[in-house]
């Protein structure tokens, strides 16, 4: 009698899990599905990171900006080394530049539209240079590297000495009380002296003692205080 009650439980008890099963069962073995396929995944992935580990192989990262293809430091420095040897091997040329040659200010602008008025010789006319007043015996000094073309005597401008420098321009140092230091084919640095200030141009004997300067490009003069202030290039 008793094990018919328990039968009869255990019929109920499975008519009941056959309904459920029928309703749900497919929902639970696709759910085993999935979680057996995840934790296989899974699986997999970790014993290959440890795999990796064990073999001492790095698995490539990607940045921020989702670069995989990034440089490693070694390429990163044999690219900077390459630019630096290049950098080394092509020459740069310096920075070309006019320094004033004489300590003392501007007396006399340069003036080629305007004439100018020289009281000396009592008339007007054009002032291709400038003229800066110091004292009498102060050193002239090279405007810039270069090289002497001559040195002489000028009937006006008095003691000359004309010396090319780069970019095609060519400076006179006039009215100078010495020349000796520098002749003919010499080479010269920016800030060499190459002689001493004096008075010795005619139509400007009524002015203090001076240093007359003009420079010139393509037999054109141009104006020294431009290239002073780095204008005129």
């Amino acid at each position: 009698m008793q094990s018919n009650r328990v039968l009869a439980a255990f019929k109920r008890a499975y008519a009941r899990y056959d309904r459920f099963m029928e309703k749900q069962g497919f929902g639970i073995v696709l759910a085993v599905c999935v979680l057996t396929i995840g934790a296989s995944a899974l699986y997999t992935f970790h014993f290959r990171q440890a795999w990796a580990g064990e073999n001492g192989e790095q698995t490539p990262s990607v940045e921020a900006g989702g670069n995989q293809n990034a440089q490693t430091l070694k390429e990163a420095q044999e690219l900077v080394q390459s630019r630096s040897a290049l950098a080394t091997a092509v020459p740069t040329e310096a920075p070309f530049s006019f320094v004033q040659p004489v300590e003392g200010f501007l007396d006399r602008d340069y003036s080629m539209q305007e004439p100018q008025y020289f009281a000396v010789p009592n008339y007007y006319r054009l002032h291709p240079g400038i003229d800066l007043q110091a004292a009498y015996g102060a050193p002239v000094k090279a405007c810039a590297s270069g090289t002497v073309l001559r040195v002489w005597q000028d009937n006006e401008l008095g003691l000359c000495v004309r010396i090319r420098h780069a970019k095609g321009y060519e400076a006179v140092y006039a009215g100078l009380s010495d020349a000796s230091y520098v002749q003919q084919g010499d080479p010269v640095v920016q800030g060499q002296t190459i002689g001493h200030v004096g008075s010795g141009v005619l139509a400007e004997t009524d002015a203090q003692p001076h240093l007359h300067l003009e420079v010139w490009l393509n037999e054109t003069p141009v104006d020294p205080v431009e290239l002073f202030l780095g204008i005129a290039q």
